[in-house]
């Protein structure tokens, strides 16, 4: 299983795949470069990655299960 890190204000559903950052410090940078959080929850996502284009932001997961992290 993979882990990986996502901003979205709905719970990532169990068995659908969403896209995630690689590691939790990309999320973390991509934020403070937007502002402020606003209403966005952020996730780490469990489960297989389904494709990765190797960027920062570019894995595209199935998610097994899911934890809100702040």
């Amino acid at each position: 299983m993979a882990i990986a890190y996502r901003f979205s204000d709905e719970t990532p559903t169990m068995g659908s795949i969403v896209h995630a950052f690689r590691k939790l410090e990309d999320l973390k940078e991509f934020t403070r470069m937007q502002g402020s959080k606003g209403t966005q929850k952020f996730w780490e996502v469990e489960g297989e990655i389904d494709s990765d284009d190797g960027s920062k932001d570019g894995i595209k997961i199935r998610v097994s299960s899911v934890k809100e992290i702040f």
